[in-house]
């Protein structure tokens, strides 16, 4: 059977006929657009829903990304709104890049005019660099990566007395990711989760650490949501700005969505406030939530910490939440309100799939998606065009133990095909013992071994499968490794760049200060940290100061004046430097012209 998404893309017409014109009833007469085409009717009805909230219970192998894509032809198509009107986010730079090649297939050029189809991050990204001296930042910041954002909190640590051994540097990294992933800023942490990392100085560690990335002008990859919130929390224009703009939002694979990503779309989501109108209008007044409390993340006493989630839903009762706030606030009778429209907002996910919540996912964003929203709809696509019968009754009887669920049945038109067949092991050495001899009997068999794939669930088990295979003699090939970002060299070359594009990059400065050698040790940089603490500047300007400081050695820092010279070139800046190089190579060429010309002495 033929899935949706592999069938022949039709574009859509770069001219389309205006909403509810003759050209746009005839077209409808003629049986509507082609793109519709090879949709079963659940796909084709959440394709065409596109006024008011809509959910879509999409299972595995439904055709979720034929429909998402599919929606936004429609809407453009239908004259519903431009490009740059669309948010549609995914939750993967692979998905999104998915999204933008089905697009084209589908649209041609005009998905080159959707700049707000990305994953949360990326967008999130983007709109801080537009408002980003809002937040205290330059458009120029630096993202950080955990290993930056590891080197930077062993530093903090250092300066707090805490041994790093005990209380290790990536610890509070993953703390600090996970108070961050669920919109928790340094003073919303309850006081209990602060104290429980470095002898109660957690919270204090994470503000100075937010101070820091500031100074450096960076921010992490929580920080793209974090600051998102924060800064539509304090600038109602700027959130009233990106509501009114977006007329159509879309999101993939709701069900992983953690809570800062839901803060983020529920603000994005809610129809825009009146100029004038008070924040609370669109977020109401701090209240705590303890069930936020007691749902993700460490556990603090009753009453700590302010929950951003609560901003939503301890409110009093009302079955629209969203008009309740603005009722309240409104003083106009109520005979004479204009009623609130409902956001054009389409979510697509699978309760039965939620796989991240050490990550801080909340399975119940989609549980309670109809509450959100009121009067959404919810349409469910269960035709599995993907596996077998067989692996389908054997995973919907497994996944019907699930208790938190909206519920839905896969189905498929496909044969039965073989039946699965589980087996237990002692251990993951009895596991790679079983592996391998099954694998010798395929290839006795015949069977090629570029056919046959084993699937772990993270890295660390490719270990012993890789020693039985060696034992065994058998050929393999392991997918994955190292990423390209992620190698040393990359980093070093990515640093240089960072370092010319932002002197204040402290972090990226002190990664290549001795790469390659110079004879700059650890002493050397902790000299020029005390330095740039002392003056407050970068390490980039200390470097430069301290190579000119002519006074080094009657200040008796003899090490320093011995790396005067190396650190001098580095400090230089790039284009300086190419000029002084240029200068320096005519001066030698001259040179050589002038001995050449006037001969040999004697």
């Amino acid at each position: 059977m033929t899935e949706p998404s592999k069938l022949p893309h039709h574009g859509v017409p770069e001219h389309q006929p205006a909403a509810g014109g003759i050209a746009a009833r005839a077209r409808a007469a003629a049986g509507g657009p082609q793109y519709l085409n090879g949709l079963n009717p659940e796909q084709r009805e959440a394709v065409e829903t596109l006024d008011g909230p809509v959910l879509v219970l999409a299972g595995a192998g439904t055709g979720k990304t034929r429909v998402l894509t599919t929606r936004i032809a429609h809407i453009l198509s239908q004259g519903r709104a431009r490009p740059h009107e669309i948010l549609s986010v995914t939750f993967t730079n692979k998905a999104a890049r998915e999204m933008k090649l089905r697009l084209g297939q589908m649209l041609g050029q005009a998905v080159e005019g959707m700049p707000w189809l990305g994953t949360f991050h990326s967008i999130g990204g983007r709109i801080l660099r537009i408002h980003a001296e809002l937040v205290q930042l330059k458009s120029n910041f630096t993202v950080l990566d955990v290993d930056d954002q590891v080197r930077l909190l062993k530093q903090l640590l250092q300066a707090e007395n805490i041994d790093d051994k005990r209380w290790p540097a990536r610890m509070l990294a993953g703390l600090i990711d996970g108070w961050k992933n669920r919109g928790l800023s340094p003073s919303q942490v309850p006081a209990g989760e602060a104290a429980s990392f470095g002898n109660g100085k957690g919270g204090k560690i994470y503000a100075t650490y937010q101070e820091r990335l500031k100074i450096l002008n960076a921010a992490d990859f929580g920080d793209l949501l974090l600051e998102n919130i924060r800064l539509f929390r304090e600038n109602p224009d700027v959130l009233r700005q990106y509501q009114s703009r977006f007329k159509f939002i879309l999101v993939d694979e709701y069900q992983d969505t953690n809570v800062a990503q839901y803060l983020w779309l529920r603000l994005l989501s809610q129809a825009p406030s009146r100029p004038g109108q008070p924040l609370s209008a669109v977020i109401p007044g701090e209240l705590t939530s303890p069930r936020l409390r007691g749902e993700v993340g460490a556990q603090g006493a009753p009453g700590e910490g302010d929950s951003p989630r609560a901003e939503f839903e301890d409110r009093a009762p009302h079955p629209d939440p969203l008009r309740a706030s603005s009722a309240r606030l409104d003083p106009v009778k109520d005979g004479e309100r204009e009623q609130t429209a409902l956001k054009n907002i389409c979510c697509v996910g699978d309760d039965d799939q939620s796989i991240y919540g050490w990550r801080g996912a909340e399975v119940d964003n989609i549980l309670r998606f109809e509450h959100d929203f009121p009067g959404a709809k919810v349409i469910r696509l269960e035709r599995n065009y993907r596996s077998t019968g067989h692996i389908l009754a054997a995973a919907s009887h497994l996944i019907a133990h699930n208790e938190g669920r909206l519920g839905k049945t896969l189905r498929t038109e496909d044969v039965d095909g073989e039946k699965v067949t589980v087996t237990g092991s002692w251990d993951s050495e009895e596991e790679a013992r079983a592996i391998g001899e099954e694998l010798e009997e395929l290839q006795r068999a015949g069977e090629n071994l570029n056919d046959v794939a084993i699937l772990v669930r993270a890295s660390f088990q490719m270990r012993e499968f890789e020693d039985r295979f060696v034992t065994l003699g058998l050929p393999y090939r392991v997918i994955g490794g190292p990423r390209f970002y992620e190698r040393a060299e990359i980093r070093d070359a990515l640093a240089y760049l960072r370092t010319i594009n932002s002197p204040a990059d402290d972090l990226a400065f002190e990664r290549i200060v001795n790469v390659p050698k110079r004879g700059l040790g650890d002493a050397t940089v902790q000299l020029l940290h005390d330095h740039a603490r002392k003056r407050r500047i970068p390490l980039f300007e200390a470097a430069r100061a301290r190579g000119r400081d002519r006074r080094a050695e009657a200040e008796g820092a003899r090490l320093l004046a011995r790396s005067r010279h190396a650190v001098r070139p580095l400090a230089r800046p790039a284009r300086g430097h190419l000029a002084y190089r240029a200068r320096r190579d005519r001066a030698r060429r001259e040179r050589l012209h002038r001995d050449v010309a006037e001969g040999p002495i004697g």
